[in-house]
């Protein structure tokens, strides 16, 4: 188990041997100074004594799997808990795969700011909440969950509380970060709980949002990916509840001519075009919902709603145009390029660097297909060029499939890290010779790593947004009418394939395998919950 040392002085005092008051966001001694405080690591140093508190069962899991065993030394049983939990949810969730260039400024900055905060602060509290539950859903142990959770979720908002009481705490991007992880804990439990996610930690996080980025040095690093993530959670919000976004964030990303808020980071980019895409929806539907009259005003504003879909449309393809090259889909052929046993949509699939690299492709298809879907609602027709846009988008997110989850079918699992069986498309499946072939920056193991976390999450919510779509009353019914024979049935199939991957309530059966559920009423009901506990988390 980590033991965290005797010491909780600032690295700045450390370096000096002198004591230290452990003030935030700079200690005593440092400001005396007038010297740089270099802030407060977490160092772990690895004892083992977990041997004490493990079942023989779950020390050959373990071992099995080998989740935290760098190459040479030797295997460490693992304790459920916080002290095992939070770093296998570092490692799993906020390391491997993720960049600043890519990132939405969560993850991507969540493993230098825990570094920086002591073990009681409100954010490490928060990590441990939302780590012990994810790492007991992997050990199917829900009872377990309920028991680690609860504790440090009751001293995060404690300690969360008395933080935002305090001026200095407010303006710090941890406490930011802090709220951020408490309100993801929220949205996990209303997912399972198949319930409403409450709003108020998002809300908490869209008032901190003047103060985020007033630090400077590593503070207003982090700030700024976390004003970013707090901006873009309220992008997707508002896209899938179809109303205006927040003013707290609007002043950010507003109008066409909006620069990303995080430079040179093509997540920020899109979201600086997705809101428009937001607001555009949000006054279509206002005016469709009140059922005004077809006159010569409702004329000229469905022709303004066309126009404004045009020029979003001409930024999602500039966007497109910008990305890096090795970041396009390269399609794959089942039998050819991929075991058969791989599910795939038309025996195709089209395989990315990374997991966040996919997601951000499947978001622009969505931006794009809530154009195309106002843009025909407005109309009341299709073009068929449009039609064949329409079919392209939804194609490209079931070729996306395979890539997330493989020939994965059964309830996820600790062994899935490791297991041998399970096959992940990635450029890694092409031969070296294969002309196709690119390098990306994570090794065939950490590829697989990543895509086993999080994969099924990253394609849940493209798919539940997708079948709401199609069904949607202002326009949804064009959408409908472009694709293939059987594709939505197919569509459909996936998602409930999801629920069990990720062992969702609503689609879970006596069976592991997918073929033991019956019919497709499941699905409708499966995308409803999903959307309504993830109402205000990150998107698509």
């Amino acid at each position: 188990m980590p033991n965290y040392g005797r010491s909780g002085r600032c690295l700045t005092c450390k370096r000096r041997r002198v004591k230290c008051d452990e003030a935030r966001p700079s200690c005593s001694p440092c400001r005396r100074l007038k010297v740089t405080c270099e802030g407060y690591a977490k160092s772990y140093a690895f004892k083992e004594q977990n041997y004490k508190f493990t079942s023989r069962e779950a020390v050959k899991e373990d071992r099995q799997v080998a989740l935290f065993q760098p190459a040479g030394e030797p295997s460490r049983s693992l304790l459920v808990g916080a002290d095992v939990a939070v770093p296998f949810y570092l490692l799993h969730y906020a390391s491997m795969g993720r960049s600043l260039a890519i990132g939405r400024g969560f993850y991507e900055v969540m493993i230098p700011a825990y570094n920086s905060e002591p073990s009681n602060s409100p954010l490490s509290l928060a990590i441990s909440a939302v780590a012990t539950g994810i790492y007991s859903f992997w050990r199917h142990q829900d009872a377990v969950k309920q028991q680690a959770q609860a504790p440090h979720h009751v001293q995060a908002v404690a300690a969360l509380r008395s933080a935002l009481e305090r001026p200095e705490e407010r303006a710090r991007p941890a406490t930011a970060l802090a709220v951020l992880v408490l309100h993801l804990y929220e949205s996990i439990h209303a997912v399972y709980s198949a319930r409403s996610a409450e709003p108020v930690h998002h809300h908490g996080a869209l008032s901190l949002l003047p103060t985020a980025l007033s630090l400077d040095g590593l503070d207003g690093l982090i700030g700024a990916y976390v004003k970013g993530f707090v901006v873009h959670t309220e992008i997707s919000s508002a896209l899938r509840q179809k109303r205006s976004i927040h003013p707290a964030a609007s002043s950010y990303v507003t109008k066409l001519q909006t620069s990303s808020l995080v430079p040179e980071n093509f997540s920020s980019t899109l979201d600086s075009i997705g809101a428009p895409v937001a607001e555009l929806q949000a006054d279509f539907v206002r005016r469709m919902v009140a059922k005004l009259p077809f006159d010569i005003a409702l004329e000229e504003q469905c022709r303004g709603w066309v126009t404004q879909a045009e020029q979003i449309e001409d930024l999602l393809q500039t966007w497109a145009r910008d990305v890096p090259e090795s970041w396009h889909p390269l399609r794959l052929t089942s039998g050819q390029d991929l075991d058969p046993s791989i599910p795939t949509y038309q025996s195709a699939c089209d395989i990315y660097p990374s997991c966040q690299i996919a997601t951000l492709w499947n978001l622009w298809r969505f931006h794009r297909l809530l154009l195309l879907k106002i843009t025909a609602g407005a109309s009341q027709r299709i073009s068929s060029s449009s039609a064949r846009h329409i079919q392209d988008l939804v194609d490209g997110i079931c070729y996306s499939i395979p890539f997330y989850l493989g020939n994965r079918t059964k309830q996820s699992s600790l062994s899935d890290f490791a297991d041998p069986e399970i096959l992940l498309p990635s450029y890694h499946s092409l031969p070296p010779g294969d002309a196709r072939r690119c390098h990306t920056a994570l090794s065939k193991d950490e590829h697989h790593r990543h895509i086993v976390a999080y994969g099924a999450w990253h394609i849940l919510s493209p798919l539940t947004n997708l079948l709401t779509l199609v069904k949607d009353e202002h326009g949804g019914r064009f959408v409908a009418g472009c694709l293939r024979a059987g594709q939505l049935e197919w569509i459909r199939g996936q998602l409930l394939r999801i629920g069990i991957l990720v062992r969702l309530p609503a689609a879970m059966h006596s069976s592991d395998e997918i073929g033991g559920l019956a019919g497709y009423g499941k699905a409708e009901d499966l995308a409803r919950q999903v959307r309504n506990g993830a109402r205000f988390m990150s998107g698509p």
